[in-house]
């Protein structure tokens, strides 16, 4: 189908809710070991933030291209993340509505918006910044 390295923008996402999750788990941690998991995982996605198709700790690669939006599964490398093959969802780029980016003091929130009402949101840490605003501006 699509090539991920063909994209007009890409970034690397994760699922809503992970960096609350993982900044909460390290704080906990070194407070109280597994108080501290405990409100890692409360933290961790709900049902009413948003829906986010990955799962907890997967990577995607979320590609915007001419007619469509494709999210792939991505997999943590030793120095950097890379992309798969794996399609995880896709949708029509016509369908898109809106895109937006939410900073905060970690990283961002990733929020695109459909005509059918329906909504992606992903956390973006702070290094795929700049590549998350490139494809909310793609779909802009």
């Amino acid at each position: 189908m699509s090539d991920p390295n063909q994209a007009i923008a890409a970034s690397f996402v994760e699922p809503r809710g992970m960096m609350r999750s993982v900044v909460g788990g390290v704080a906990g941690g070194q407070v109280g070991g597994l108080v501290g998991n405990v409100i890692g995982s409360a933290a961790g996605p709900a049902g009413g933030q948003g829906a986010t198709p990955l799962q907890k700790g997967q990577l995607g690669y979320l590609a915007v291209y001419p007619a469509q939006l494709v999210l792939f599964r991505g997999k943590r490398g030793a120095f950097k993340p890379k992309p798969t093959d794996e399609i995880v969802v896709s949708a029509p780029r016509s369908a898109v509505r809106s895109a937006v980016i939410n900073k905060g003091r970690i990283g961002a929130v990733l929020e695109i918006a459909f005509s059918d009402g329906s909504s992606w949101q992903f956390d973006v840490v702070r290094v795929n910044l700049n590549s998350a605003q490139r494809v909310a501006g793609a779909l802009g």
